[in-house]
């Protein structure tokens, strides 16, 4: 699959694969490893597609004994020919692995009415701003204090200020060091404590006002150093 060859669908025919959508040999490889460092007993992963992470996850999984995995993607059989799935299949990873054909929304709004609790989330579905967050802000309901939530693609602005609005107003995260600068980690240290008015405003260098004040701090500067 790594060499974007023709992949078989949940329906049995070749298909070509979307080279926009894989995941690095390298990527895969980090999520496995973080995974099998908390050995969570449920991790859950929105947007399944090709199931590149997926494979990197259980394989991880059945190699250490250990955990379930949900995916939830309402578009893989659409979309992406069930191609994840019948990899799954065919390595024969299935009993420790459950599709959810639902939105991110309301997979995550039903396992927090049914009580279920996660200990590790990998966030790679819809990549808009407000799609992102909300998954984030699902997510973190169900996820265990000690959890961590996993933001892909952060090189994308939409993302990137996803992670920003997170980092400065979610008091009870931190983030932790992962040697692959296009995720970002997050860690729950404890729950929700914030004010019914909490907010602080933040940043990303995509942001007018925040490049006018890096430009007005570096000015600021440069005369100090000139006049001193």
């Amino acid at each position: 699959m790594l060499k974007a060859e023709n992949q078989l669908g949940s329906d049995g025919i070749p298909h070509e694969l979307d080279g926009t959508t894989k995941v690095s040999f390298w990527l895969g490889s980090v999520l496995a490893a973080l995974h099998n460092s908390i050995k969570p007993s449920l991790s859950i992963e929105i947007g399944l597609a090709y199931g590149f992470s997926a494979l990197f996850i259980l394989d991880s999984m059945f190699e250490n004994n250990y955990g379930k995995h949900i995916a939830i993607d309402p578009y893989e059989v659409k979309d992406y020919h069930g191609i994840g799935l019948r990899s799954i299949h065919d390595l024969k990873f299935n009993g420790r692995f459950e599709w959810q054909e639902a939105t991110s929304i309301d997979a995550l709004s039903t396992m927090r009415r049914e009580g279920v609790r996660a200990q590790y989330i990998y966030i790679d579905g819809h990549h808009t701003f407000d799609a992102a967050l909300i998954d984030f802000c699902c997510s973190d309901k169900i996820l265990d204090t000690g959890g961590v939530i996993i933001l892909d693609d952060t090189w994308m602005p939409s993302i990137k200020t996803v992670v920003s609005f997170v980092k400065n107003n979610f008091q009870h995260y931190e983030q932790v060091d992962v040697d692959y600068g296009k995720i970002c980690c997050l860690k729950k240290i404890g729950e929700d404590i914030r004010s019914w008015n909490h907010f602080v405003r933040f940043y990303t260098k995509y942001d007018k006002n925040y490049i006018k004040k890096k430009w007005n701090r570096y000015i600021d500067r440069m005369s100090n150093e000139i006049f001193k």
